[in-house]
């Protein structure tokens, strides 16, 4: 079927076809991702207001370290500030066009849609699905650790080295798992990655991963 076909399908009241799977933009999510990007910009731009009206021109008249340093400083928090308030124009383009934004699996297709733009794979081009982010089953498995075995080392760390030192080996740790949720794949068919998901706004990207891995094995088996 074209995407179109398959897009039009979706939105019809009625039972969809056997086998297809629909994963709509949440809404909520959404507005959730929204209240931290606010928080950024009133953070980002806030500093950067409040910073640039005690250090300008002072630290300027100071040598040129003072003046890098200064700079640094004022360009990371409005990179922020800014950056945080272009993501809050998209996401908000994004909930009014919510009904826009969809995935789609068949047993034979991938469809995405998102504003205008209709991204179409069939599966048997589907290749390397990579799911990026710590998944529900590893994040429970490491706060069960974190809760028994690792609370009695942190607890000793702290009274060798003191408890100031400690956060920071816990933190350093956790870092390490908090890599960005998103979901690629690779279409055989021009060699090009095609990002199904950044973020959790249409569930979480280990699930949509494992129903996409089983429909492009499957129907690339059935090929062979």
């Amino acid at each position: 079927m074209e995407p179109r076909e398959i897009l039009t399908q979706v939105r019809m009241e009625g039972e969809l076809p056997g086998g297809w799977i629909v994963f709509p933009l949440q809404r909520q999510k959404v507005m959730l991702g929204l209240a931290g990007w606010l928080f950024g910009i009133v953070v980002g731009l806030g500093l950067f207001a409040l910073i640039a009206s005690v250090v300008i021109p002072t630290n300027y008249q100071h040598g040129a370290l003072a003046a890098f340093v200064t700079t640094i400083l004022l360009v990371v928090l409005l990179f922020v500030g800014l950056g945080s308030a272009w993501t809050f124009v998209l996401d908000m383009r994004r909930l009014r066009q919510a009904d826009k934004h969809i995935i789609v699996i068949t047993p034979r297709d991938f469809v995405k849609q998102e504003g205008d733009k209709i991204i179409h794979v069939p599966l048997s081009h589907v290749r390397h699905v990579t799911a990026r982010g710590q998944s529900p089953a590893e994040k429970l498995a490491e706060e069960a650790k974190e809760s028994t075995g690792s609370r009695p080392v942190e607890n000793t760390l702290g009274f060798l080295l003191g408890r100031g030192l400690v956060p920071m080996v816990g933190q350093s740790r956790r870092k390490k798992m908090r890599t960005p949720e998103s979901l690629a794949f690779i279409d055989a068919r021009v060699d090009r990655e095609i990002v199904v998901v950044s973020d959790k706004s249409y569930g979480d990207p280990h699930a949509i991963a494992d129903v996409l891995k089983e429909y492009a094995i499957g129907v690339q088996q059935l090929l062979r």
